[in-house]
């Protein structure tokens, strides 16, 4: 089992998501809701991002077969997403600006209301706020490093713990963001964009590699590997 490729997976698909950026976004299209509608709607959302995160790592391969794009050309497709993202994340940017909704009719279950509120929000919030070019790109890009079956498996229970970590952030979101505020807020996105650049470069070396064979000094590509 390789451990230090499934915690590398866990902090770049975490880093990508990026759930303490995105935190106040998500308050904003629910700020209106009540507290309890509010966990819910988080709830929901944290198991629509595993869905989505297992669809297309599962299936991500065959998606690329039927449009023809090698794992290197996507590799390197998706190396300068992430580090675009990265780039942007170290700059304190978010991806959207506000976009407030209406409170949902307080009428109904808890869950009819919450669910009412994820099928609104699910766009932009949900995808491709959560789940976007660079998440996909990510899932996709260590589907290909996976060569077992129990390897699948415990990548599964990765996505499962990252949509896990940000359900729990979107739970107690209006909490954080009280203690946290806008300055560690900020603080927090830049050290996770830093991580997912570095991330980003790792994935533009290696595809570099498989594309240009005998370029990169490999005896020096494995020493850094080894320093690190």
């Amino acid at each position: 089992m390789d451990w230090s490729l499934l915690v590398n997976a866990f902090i770049a698909t975490l880093a990508i998501l990026n759930p303490i950026g995105n935190m106040p976004i998500f308050l904003e299209h629910v700020e209106n809701d009540e507290p309890k509608v509010q966990r819910a709607v988080a709830l929901l959302m944290a198991l629509s991002i595993f869905i989505m995160l297992t669809i297309f790592f599962i299936f991500g391969s065959k998606i690329l077969s039927v449009f023809g794009i090698t794992i290197p050309a996507f590799r390197l497709a998706g190396s300068i997403i992430l580090l675009g993202v990265g780039l942007r994340m170290l700059q304190g940017k978010s991806k959207f600006e506000r976009n407030g909704l209406e409170a949902a009719p307080a009428q109904g279950s808890t869950f009819d209301r919450a669910r009412d509120r994820l099928s609104h929000i699910v766009v932009p919030v949900g995808m491709p706020l959560f789940i976007g070019p660079g998440s996909i790109a990510t899932v996709m890009l260590y589907a290909e490093k996976i060569n077992s079956f129990p390897m699948a498996v415990m990548m599964i229970v990765v996505l499962f713990l990252c949509a896990a970590s940000v359900g729990a952030v979107l739970v107690a979101s209006r909490y954080l963001f009280t203690k946290i505020g806008p300055n560690g807020t900020q603080i927090v996105i830049r050290f996770m964009g830093m991580i997912l650049c570095s991330i980003a470069m790792q994935f533009m070396i290696d595809g570099v590699g498989q594309l240009l064979p005998g370029v990169l000094d490999a005896h020096f590509l494995g020493s850094i590997s080894s320093a690190s």
